[in-house]
């Protein structure tokens, strides 16, 4: 099992922190991944979170594990598939 403090510790993190970047996070995603690891870091056992957040236990578990193996970089969201944001390119004149 996954020592949640201890990561918190490791990465220089406290519960006021977890909470500040649950509330800052840039996308939608990665809100939801620091929700996740509030709870968690105040005891809630992963299947209530998983519950609440309407999510699989193992996917509450891989964001965890991803945490505290890589610290704050492994709940970014970065898009991995779809179609390519909008060009922020302006076209020119033909």
């Amino acid at each position: 099992m996954i020592d949640l403090a201890a990561a918190l510790t490791r990465w220089e993190l406290d519960l006021r922190q977890v909470r500040e970047r649950m509330y800052r996070a840039p996308t939608p995603r990665e809100r939801e991944r620091w929700h996740a690891l509030w709870p968690l870091a105040q005891g809630w056992p992963a299947n209530k979170v998983a519950d609440v957040l309407e999510r699989e236990a193992h996917t509450i578990g891989s964001w965890l594990a991803a945490f505290a193996h890589d610290g704050p970089a492994a709940l970014a969201f970065e898009q991995t598939g779809g179609p390519p944001p909008p060009s922020t390119r302006t076209p020119r004149p033909g």
